[in-house]
């Protein structure tokens, strides 16, 4: 449809109803609707729509009724219709765009525009709880499919009229709405104008939701780290706006993209800044070594067995050795088979049912691991090292981290079963120098947001909240506002000190 030159609005009524008819293919497509009808002043006018995305009842009450009734042959259509949001246009492709998106267009003879009117009416999944970022305290609230609703609940997070939100469209086909959203008096306006760009040059026929969107405007697609983050949580994308950052919303998507981002964030969880620093400083800790065990646990486990035995006491090395009495594969062989069957067990569990995922992974991980090694297939203690570095994995707050840690893993491991400790150090320098020249909008992966300790919280300590008083220096913001020294005014005055 984007590619064809769609003609004017034509002051005659007919004309506009044959071209409107000859795009929508009126004479196979029984879903869309042209409601010929004579106003109140005896002009004949029609009303275009699609059955089932438009409100019929907004339609009869709103525009058809007010523009029937009235007989006042001075009164203009557009001062008649009752819809809260009317856009006049003499193009017809905007009518086009309206009437797909869900709205109405209205046509009159001897009127050269039409009237494009908001009577959006198909049915949308209500708001529920968020599926994958689950926390004890803070919002309950997840973006759902429409944009709109996602765009209202980021509005009554931040009310200041400094938050903006431009709305474009990518997919030549199917037209899909995406929102921009930032603070207009913090975010930088270099990255603003890069987001719009990559935005606006996405070409393609069908482009559906912010996965797609993700993949086409990232700077490394080829990295295994995403330079992007993904969350279907209101309160964190309002979190990460009042940083300075700028969040993208789809339609058909329950879930925001965040730019810019770096490794700290993704390490992030949603629940963070909800929690005393005590507690907070121990979860990030945990997610660390998360991410340690979930990359290289395996891969020292082999280079140690392999090549390293002298660095394994020797009470714990006759232990392993007995373990592995009647095995009948090497060790290297015996990891990468544990770790394709965990997979398969995970994979297994994410697409069964809810009602039997859980009982998928008990079944999987117990049953079959316990078979096997009674079986004399794999050791007790393959099974607890890869069993670990499942768990890591999982315990990461981004999925699109996750899986490419796991696809990390396995460089690692050849390193490691090849070249012993020597090889976890050559796959680790290729992987340090893949995130060192890896960018996010201009942020370095690597970034650490500051060298301040009051300038946002660094990635394995989280300070005291009322401790922190700069936003982070990463994102070069507009503006670089401190707050106040004393957040807790009311220690001033003596009370509650002692």
């Amino acid at each position: 449809m984007a590619d064809k030159k769609m003609p004017v609005v034509s002051a005659e009524l007919g004309v506009n109803l044959a071209a409107m008819n000859a795009v929508f293919h009126k004479d196979r497509n029984n879903d869309i609707v042209f409601r010929e009808f004579v106003s109140g002043k005896g002009t004949r006018c029609f009303v275009g729509y699609i059955d089932g995305m438009s409100s019929g009842q907004a339609i009869n009450e709103f525009i058809l009724k007010p523009v029937m009734l009235n007989t006042d042959p001075s009164a203009s259509s557009k001062n008649l219709v009752q819809t809260h949001d009317i856009k006049a246009s003499v193009e017809l492709k905007d009518a086009v765009e309206g009437i797909l998106g869900g709205d109405a267009a209205l046509f009159e003879e001897g009127e050269s525009q039409c009237l494009i009117l908001e009577t959006k009416g198909f049915q949308s999944r209500s708001i529920s709880t968020p599926e994958t970022e689950k926390t004890i305290k803070g919002s309950q609230e997840a973006f759902t499919e429409s944009i709109r609703v996602n765009t209202t609940l980021v509005h009554r997070i931040l009310r200041t009229p400094e938050l903006c939100c431009e709305f474009l469209t990518v997919g030549e086909m199917n037209q899909n709405s995406c929102a921009l959203m930032y603070l207009d008096n913090v975010v930088n306006k270099k990255t603003l104008r890069e987001v719009k760009k990559r935005m606006e040059e996405i070409k393609g026929d069908y482009i559906m939701g912010s996965g797609m969107v993700e993949q086409l405007i990232e700077d490394s697609p080829f990295s295994l780290f995403p330079s992007l983050l993904s969350t279907e949580r209101p309160d964190r994308a309002a979190g990460y706006l009042a940083m300075g950052r700028i969040i993208i919303l789809c339609d058909n998507s329950p879930n925001a993209i965040v730019v810019p981002v770096s490794l700290a964030l993704l390490l992030d969880s949603p629940e963070g800044i909800s929690q005393r620093w005590q507690s907070g400083t121990l979860a990030r800790l945990v997610r660390m070594f998360a991410f340690f065990s979930s990359t290289m646990l395996s891969a020292l486990y082999l280079a140690m067995v392999l090549y390293h035995r002298e660095m394994i006491p020797t009470q714990l090395l006759s232990n392993l050795v007995v373990a592995r009495a009647g095995i009948p594969f090497p060790s290297v062989v015996e990891v990468l088979v544990m770790e394709l069957f965990f997979e398969l067990v995970r994979e297994a569990g994410l697409r069964s049912p809810s009602v039997l995922g859980s009982a998928m992974g008990i079944v999987g991980a117990l049953i079959l691991g316990q078979s096997a090694v009674e079986a004399n297939l794999v050791s007790p203690v393959t099974l607890i090292i890869v069993a670990l570095s499942g768990l890591g994995n999982i315990a990461l707050p981004d999925y699109d981290l996750a899986f490419g840690i796991r696809v990390l893993k396995l460089l690692f491991i050849l390193g490691g079963a090849a070249l012993g400790f020597l090889g976890i150090a050559v796959a680790l320098v290729l992987t340090l120098a893949m995130l060192g020249n890896q960018r996010s909008f201009g942020v370095s992966m690597l970034s650490v947001q500051s060298l301040r300790w009051d300038a946002g919280n660094p990635v394995m300590f989280q300070w005291p909240l009322w401790k922190l008083r700069y936003r982070p220096r990463d994102l070069r913001v507009q503006r670089d506002e401190a707050y106040p020294k004393i957040s807790r005014k009311w220690t001033d005055d003596g009370v509650g000190t002692e």
